[in-house]
């Protein structure tokens, strides 16, 4: 039993950092080949939180304070008020990174900012709905799985091919998969971005004057695109803002999404009853590059990603910062306070036996689960590319199984017994 509200959160002391230290050194070195920072992190959290009997735990970083969230609820109710500079808004490590790519994206604004972007935002991608493009987006995604497939590289490769047909419409150089690649992994990498600045802003540059030929060449005559739907838009957006909309919805394909539909593959084809059962209903969707199956819903193969994405996030934590104080629970944060929520410390909330296997059935049932955990966030901040993001993932997911007839062998990986994280390493792709 958890410990009720108070009115600040337990803290971390010294010998909590020399634990999380000393877990840190001891794995690089057991593990060099596999370490991950963040898994270790996340079990020291989970430890020092049950030591507390508490779910949401003040991190003691000595020079900053971090509310690290491990309540499924406080975090639910983070994520569903709009950024506001006068009660939520973006974390500084994240608005930091970000803003070296993009500093007037929809995740990093606030207030009307956000209003105005988020506005372009859904009017573009159409969240909550089958986007009206998606016939064609169902046709350039299966012409971007037509080469072999045969691992990580070439389904990454796939997903940015893919990319190109749905936010350019096939006209662009395959050299801004790279490109996007490249800038997001500086994103990610502060230190890098940091010792390779000149550089960096020089890929920077590059990138946007091939987004902004992109957008200057728009012929009402090519291919539906999103960047087709952004130009045909009714906005205020203009200059450098309009086109630092378009980052994000070009990495999400070789990142989390090209991660979702990887691990999906390998738990549908490591649970061979689930297997047949999605080949079915594939096979009663009709022939791939046929009009039944691009309008086909597949609600077992969309249950699939779905109960993928709750077991393994694509995404593992987003930040943000109270920055005029606030109380929620009974937790009093002070102003300015940092916030970290870490999904996989509470993504393991689907009751009963089974929860630790995959169980795609769940998504299907009537009514579906009431979980805590959203892969596509939730509330105001929702994911509005979510819609979208699916259809590309469902269709790879077909022409895997289907054209390509693959599976993926991962190590510990079964469909009734799975490890609490996703290997990184030793995965294999092999023919049906």
């Amino acid at each position: 039993m958890r410990r009720p509200d108070l009115s600040t959160a337990p803290r971390t002391g010294i010998v909590d950092l020399a634990r999380l230290g000393f877990a840190l050194a001891g794995n690089a070195l057991r593990h060099p080949g596999t370490f991950n920072a963040e898994a270790v992190f996340r079990e020291w959290a989970r430890r020092a939180a049950a030591r507390r009997n508490t779910d949401n735990l003040m991190v003691n970083f000595l020079v900053k304070q971090l509310l690290l969230v491990g309540s499924a609820e406080l975090s639910r109710q983070i994520l569903a008020q709009p950024p506001r500079q006068d009660n939520f808004t973006t974390g500084s490590l994240k608005r930091s990174a970000m803003a070296f790519l993009a500093a007037h994206a929809l995740t990093i604004s606030d207030d009307e900012s956000w209003n105005r972007r988020r506005a372009f935002n859904e009017a573009v991608l159409e969240p909550n709905r089958r986007h009206e493009f998606a016939p064609q987006f169902v046709r350039s995604t299966l012409e971007a799985f037509a080469a072999p497939i045969s691992g990580v590289a070439d389904l990454r490769a796939a997903m940015g091919r893919a990319m190109l047909g749905v936010v350019f419409g096939g006209a662009a150089s395959p050299q801004l998969v790279t490109q996007i690649e490249a800038l997001f992994d500086l994103v990610q990498n502060p230190v890098k971005r940091v010792l390779t600045a000149p550089f960096a802003y020089m890929k920077r540059a590059r990138f946007y004057d091939s987004l902004r030929a992109l957008w200057q060449a728009q012929d009402e005559a090519g291919r539906p695109s999103l960047l087709k739907m952004a130009g045909q838009s009714v906005t205020s957006l203009a200059g450098a803002e309009l086109l630092e909309q378009i980052p994000h919805w070009m990495f999400t394909f070789t990142g989390s999404a090209t991660d979702l539909v990887l691990r999906t593959l390998t738990l549908i084809t490591s649970t061979p009853s689930v297997q047949r059962r999605v080949i079915a209903e594939l096979a009663g969707a009709g022939a791939l590059d046929g009009p039944t199956f691009e309008a086909a819903p597949l609600p077992l193969l969309e249950a699939c990603l779905t109960e993928t994405g709750h077991l393994y996030p694509p995404v593992t934590r987003t930040f943000h910062r109270a920055a005029a104080g606030a109380r929620l629970n009974g937790l009093q944060l002070a102003p300015g306070t940092e916030i970290m929520h870490l999904f996989p410390l509470f993504t393991a909330d689907l009751e009963g036996a089974d929860a630790p296997s995959f169980n795609p059935d769940r998504w299907l049932a009537a009514p579906a689960p009431v979980c805590a955990f959203d892969p596509f966030l939730g509330g105001a901040r929702r994911c509005p590319g979510r819609s979208l993001i699916l259809v590309v993932c469902k269709t790879a997911l077909a022409s895997l199984l289907l054209q390509h007839r693959l599976g993926v062998v991962a190590p510990g990986i079964a469909g009734s017994s799975l490890p609490a994280q996703f290997p990184r390493r030793g995965l294999r792709f092999v023919g049906a």
